[in-house]
């Protein structure tokens, strides 16, 4: 029986930087090793980092790796497999997945094929360095026949979603398949265990906890995201039935305590969300749940926060991104505070906690447009908001403003995250968003005194509440690890 090799990198992040090392199980390749099991293929499945998250290296210098050393990685592949396949989730491990893809082609003499966000939009740069294939798009159909033609040695031109190195502009990307047709993830090649040891994750977590996919895409046009280069608009979710039913099966299996639904826009359907909402109730299912990706405010309407809050969602974020309606604007993500103060009142009246998230040096922000947003966190903290997420912009690629930072943008992408180093006026937006910081703080002492007693002793016991419990947890560990990693970190 033919047998494909995943691999999942291990973690790329600046040293020292708490906002880059989140773990969290990779969903998207377990999701792709469920459906090429299912169609008669044997899978092994490698998680570098879940393998063992507690190897740190420098890598380049300027940042850390960690998980599993590259010679590990080797050792552990799979030497019967017919086809090696890379997931190359952002622009931070493109550099590592590039060169181990070709260590591999040159140590074992099998075909690799890359896939992920980051190469359906960059696919050109591993062809051209000497990958062999490339999976634009949603990977399952598309690997699930080039394995076959690997294995039958056929021409692999013309397969739906796959480019190669001699074909490298068909870019046809294949039919969709029906969600509710997909398997769950396969979570059993996963080591869960070592996630959950970490007690860290995307979401606020307090037990054992999984990540869930409902719905793939997203139908609008932020101009900060490249889920609309990726995924050309388009929404599609699975029903609520077997959304319920993945729920169900995460209990049971694997006892999680806690599921973080990470779609890129969980909301778009408010029908859709009631009867999930409906059916976790009627069953009974004690599951806390959270949105750590962000909702959609004009689809956050009163009785959906209502059904959220009655269904055991304990936390979610909110994505205004800035204060200034020019900035939003710009973002093609209109503002309408309004709403905005609203559901954030909704939700404190549920009991919901909530994060909120800020971009701050988008290529025409300007001092007014920073104020305004420091007026806008004032209000939400006084409102109630639990935490604050502050991101420097970076154009990741696929989304829009590239040209603005051409001089100085990565060639390998190495650094397009939160932190962006690279850019030339890093020092000073660092410096906003520090400043930004010690007002949220400020402002938490100040109307939300019992509040921040609650996360401190949250922090302490490991179970959090919010996403900035989880990262004052990481800076601490952070110093801790430092005193003793030799100038790792």
């Amino acid at each position: 029986m033919a047998i494909l090799q995943l691999i999942s990198p291990p973690m790329i992040a600046y040293r020292g930087d708490i906002f880059a090392t989140i773990p969290s199980p990779p969903i998207g390749l377990a999701s792709i090793a469920a459906y090429v099991r299912q169609q008669g293929f044997d899978v092994n499945f490698l998680d570098c980092f879940g393998e063992n998250p507690h190897i740190v290296e420098v890598y380049q210098n300027d940042f850390i790796k960690i998980g599993l050393k590259n010679d590990a990685i080797i050792q552990r592949l799979d030497r019967q497999a017919e086809l090696i396949g890379i997931s190359v989730h952002s622009g931070m491990t493109a550099a590592f997945c590039l060169a181990l893809a070709l260590e591999i082609k040159k140590l074992l003499c099998k075909p690799v094929v890359v896939g992920g966000p980051h190469v359906t939009v960059c696919y050109k740069d591993f062809l051209r360095h000497g990958v062999d294939f490339a999976v634009l798009g949603e990977g399952e159909q598309a690997i699930v026949n080039l394995l076959r033609s690997v294995c039958d040695k056929k021409s692999c031109h013309g397969i739906q979603g796959v480019v190669s190195s001699n074909y490298p502009t068909s870019t046809t990307r294949q039919s969709d398949l029906p969600m509710d047709s997909l398997p769950f993830p396969a979570w059993d090649m996963v080591p869960l265990k070592n996630y959950w040891s970490l007690k860290m994750s995307h979401s606020p977590i307090q037990g054992k906890f999984a990540p869930m996919i409902t719905s793939r895409g997203c139908p609008f046009n932020c101009a900060f995201c490249s889920t609309p280069a990726t995924s050309g608009r388009k929404w599609r979710g699975y029903s609520p039935e077997r959304t319920i039913a993945e729920i169900e099966y995460l209990k049971k299996t694997y006892g999680v305590e806690d599921i973080f639904i990470q779609d890129d826009n969980f909301n778009v359907d408010p029908d859709r969300v009631r009867r999930i909402c409906e059916l976790i109730v009627k069953l009974s299912l004690n599951i806390r749940f959270s949105l750590p990706s962000g909702v959609r405010l004009e689809k956050m309407s009163d009785d959906i926060i209502d059904a959220l809050a009655g269904a055991g969602f304990k936390y979610l974020c909110l994505a205004p991104e800035s204060g200034s309606s020019r900035v939003c604007k710009r973002l093609y993500k209109p503002l309408d505070k309004k709403r905005l103060f609203a559901v954030q009142k909704r939700c404190r009246q549920n009991k919901i906690r909530t994060g909120a998230f800020i971009i701050l040096g988008t290529p025409f922000e300007t001092c007014r447009d920073v104020l305004m947003t420091s007026s806008l966190m004032a209000k939400l903290i006084f409102l109630g908001v639990d935490d604050v997420s502050i991101f420097i912009f970076a154009p990741v690629p696929g989304s829009k403003f590239n040209n603005a930072f051409k001089r100085s943008l990565p060639q390998d992408y190495l650094g397009i995250c939160w932190s962006p180093k690279w850019r030339e006026d890093y020092i000073r937006w660092a410096w906003i968003r520090r400043v930004l910081y010690f007002e949220y703080i400020v402002l938490k002492l100040l109307f939300q005194p019992h509040s921040v007693l609650r996360h401190l002793l949250n922090i302490k016991r490991r179970r959090y509440e919010t996403k900035g419990e989880m990262g004052l947890r990481r800076l601490i560990d952070y110093w801790v690890k430092r005193t003793t990693s030799q100038g790792v970190l």
